[in-house]
């Protein structure tokens, strides 16, 4: 065996190791043994789970091979937001539906009996502008932790078990 395939079957076999790794960040709603930040409690989703509400980002999630480099890409715009976090600023002007969803929202507080909530909803329906700032803090899902250095490590040594029990084998013919 030569050593470009050594290196080949080292990337291919982390690559495959790491991608069912990196899938199961969001079942464990970890990075690996980082728990994510919590959500906002401003923010109830009615259906799913934190990353997980119609299962998109998961399955957007590609990985390729780049030489000796392994790459993870995704579609969809936010992926880079959630992994990593940041701050994402907001200004406009409430569209009709927004402020037939905020009036209802109010009304069905005020039978609830919930000041606060309706008032919330109210100023909501008759804002003329919305401005505001969301962070989200980082929910990393893929990227760099000593697990993926460890299973690297793993692999390295597996393959080259596997070469010299090889090379053994075709030196003793």
């Amino acid at each position: 065996m030569d050593n470009n395939n050594f290196m080949d079957n080292v990337i291919r076999d982390i690559k495959v190791e790491l991608d069912e790794e990196f899938d199961r960040n969001f079942e464990r709603k970890a990075f690996f043994d980082q728990p994510w930040a919590p959500l906002s409690p401003n923010y109830n989703p009615s259906e799913g789970s934190m990353l997980m509400r119609t299962g998109a980002l998961r399955k957007s999630l590609r990985s390729r091979i780049d030489g000796t480099k392994l790459v993870y890409e995704s579609s969809l715009k936010y992926a880079g937001l959630q992994n990593y976090g940041g701050t994402v600023k907001q200004d406009f002007v409430p569209s009709d539906k927004m402020r037939r969803w905020a009036w209802a929202k109010a009304r069905e507080r005020k039978e609830q009996g919930d000041k606060p909530g309706e008032e919330k909803f109210r100023r909501m329906a008759l804002a003329k502008r919305i401005k505001r700032t969301i962070v989200v803090p980082p929910r990393p899902f893929v990227g760099e932790h000593s697990r993926v250095w460890e299973i690297a490590g793993k692999v390295v040594r597996e393959e080259a078990e596997r070469t010299l029990q090889e090379a053994t084998r075709n030196f003793n013919r």
